[in-house]
């Protein structure tokens, strides 16, 4: 994914179901802060992840349906959206929405993750491929590990979870 990529979801969203902003919460959110990552893991996805403004199950379906996986629009551009709700990013921390990075397309905001906080719902996620972005975009100086620490303390899960995903943490900024 590509931030132009990014960019065109966005206005494309905004066109069809008529929104004036939306939250970015995938790998595609590290866009607003690195508008031109390096070829590999922090490009690797080909979906955005999309909550609607007022976390619209209907509306998060409506955009998977029209924008998403195998629609006349990824058949086109050879990516999509998917939407989401807030459920999608229960690891982040619960004030997460305060600190997005926007991206404006025709008038339509594209609120974009914090890549500190986008980290932290991917390590907590866990998932191989989530990890490997957190990494890398540890090493690309995203975010730094006493911050990541102090926000983990913001997330909402269980005492075990937290250790692991401060295992993770210390792993991700370990090299």
């Amino acid at each position: 994914m590509y931030r132009n990529q990014l960019q065109r979801v966005i206005l494309e969203i905004g066109r069809r179901f008529d929104l004036k902003d939306i939250y970015i919460v995938g790998s595609a959110a590290i866009l607003a802060t690195m508008p031109d990552p390096p070829e590999g893991e922090l490009t690797a996805t080909r979906d955005v992840d999309v909550i609607p403004p007022r976390d619209e199950e209907d509306l998060a379906d409506q955009i998977s349906f029209v924008l998403g996986e195998a629609s006349d629009f990824d058949a086109e551009h050879g990516y999509y959206a998917q939407g989401m709700t807030s459920k999608t990013v229960e690891y982040a921390p619960i004030d997460w929405k305060s600190r997005t990075i926007d991206i404006r397309v025709g008038g339509i905001v594209g609120q974009c993750m914090d890549p500190t906080d986008l980290i932290l719902s991917k390590l907590g996620a866990g998932r191989p491929k989530v990890l490997e972005f957190a990494r890398a975009a540890a090493k690309l100086g995203l975010s730094d590990a006493k911050i990541l620490l102090n926000r983990l303390a913001h997330v909402q899960c269980s005492e075990q979870l937290r250790r692991l995903m401060t295992d993770r943490i210390k792993a991700s900024f370990s090299d």
